[in-house]
């Protein structure tokens, strides 16, 4: 199986969808900031109309699209603080409601760590304990570096947002945690991005403070703060919302249709090395027993399906690009260049060097 061309892999990540609404607002925002939000919408199959509808869905494809336009036209201006202060709870549909109900803030955090990829399926968020900390680790699943930081910031700035207004702040007091003019005691945001321009005129109006140049995407949270209960804690409530939070979400992932070809999908789109098979069904919000059964039930396995993307992707390099043996071993996650070299000659029956004395096909064949 070949790589996918440029329209196969838009189609391949279309199987993504993005609710309409927050590119709605991302329009609003930019228009807000004196931009013409028109310039958005050009070549795309939606109008602003379309996504007035709370059940609107914009492929994931579209979505990077209109992102990277937003980010041309108001990027320097602080699109991404801005953003984040529109995007209230009520945006947020079942999730933020889920969140707003939950008994304590931790169990906010749990929700979102959950069902994030309904509303944001390009990133995933991971939770660790360290101690006296919490750290909330933000992830993308698709390389699309442009946008990274965006994103990032985006996403962290609104869940901080979220957490102040939300919480019990006579709860907090009485924990020790005092919400003086609008701060989260011990808090904060860790990024990568060197920092923006624009951070210094939205600093006084965040939250937390933004640290940047830092060496992953984290949220630290003092451990005691996750134990205060959010203001309009309700855990029925809270509990019918993340029911209807999962019941969103294995649609969602049936909608996908095969798993396995989900699966392949998402991996052609990542940037090697490839995750394993646990950290796959953590994507798909299952067990790596589960996730073995399924694929089983389509006669294949993790390793199988990993193995076909790893092959392709070693031929294209090999038959497209100038790059030596050792450098595409590294690109594909081979820390030891002989044990890529027993795996491409377990795939294809030749060494790497004798494949690509072979020479290129016409041209690449496009599809699954």
């Amino acid at each position: 199986m070949a790589n996918p061309g440029p329209e196969k892999e838009r189609q391949m990540l279309g199987l993504f969808l993005v609710p309409g609404v927050y590119l709605r607002v991302l329009a609003d925002v930019v228009r807000q900031l004196g931009h013409n939000d028109r310039v958005l919408y050009e070549g795309m199959a939606f109008t602003p109309q379309d996504l007035k509808s709370n059940d609107s869905r914009v492929f994931v494809t579209d979505a990077v699209v209109m992102v990277e336009r937003a980010l041309t036209l108001a990027g320097k201006d602080g699109l991404s603080f801005t953003l984040a202060r529109e995007l209230r709870v009520t945006i947020h549909g079942t999730l933020g409601f889920a969140a707003l109900t939950s008994p304590t803030l931790a169990g906010a955090l749990d929700s979102v760590r959950r069902y994030l990829q309904l509303r944001v399926p390009f990133l995933t968020m991971a939770v660790t304990d360290a101690g006296n900390h919490v750290l909330v680790r933000l992830r993308t699943e698709f390389d699309v570096p442009t946008q990274y930081r965006f994103l990032a910031e985006t996403v962290s700035a609104t869940l901080m947002m979220l957490a102040e207004q939300l919480i019990d702040r006579d709860d907090a007091e009485k924990r020790g945690f005092a919400l003086e003019t609008g701060k989260l005691p011990g808090v904060k945001v860790q990024l990568t991005s060197p920092e923006p321009s624009y951070y210094s005129r939205f600093a006084p109006q965040l939250p937390v403070p933004f640290e940047y140049g830092q060496p992953e995407e984290t949220m630290v949270f003092p451990k005691g703060l996750l134990d205060t209960r959010m203001r309009l804690a309700d855990a029925e409530a809270s509990r019918m919302a993340r029911d209807q939070c999962e019941f969103e979400l294995q649609k969602a992932l049936k909608d996908q249709g095969d798993i396995s070809y989900a699966i392949r999908n998402m991996l052609h789109v990542m940037p090697g090395p490839l995750p394993s098979l646990e950290t796959m069904a953590e994507r798909f919000c299952v067990s790596s027993r589960t996730l073995k059964r399924r694929l089983a039930e389509k006669d294949t396995t993790y390793r199988e399906i990993e193995d076909a993307v790893l092959e392709d992707r070693a031929t294209q390099l090999l038959r497209y690009t100038n790059q030596s043996v050792s450098e595409i071993a590294y690109e594909l996650g081979y820390a030891d260049l002989s044990n890529f070299s027993r795996a491409f000659r377990k795939w294809t029956g030749k060494s790497a060097s004798e494949f690509r004395e072979g020479g290129p096909d016409p041209a690449p064949e496009v599809g699954p």
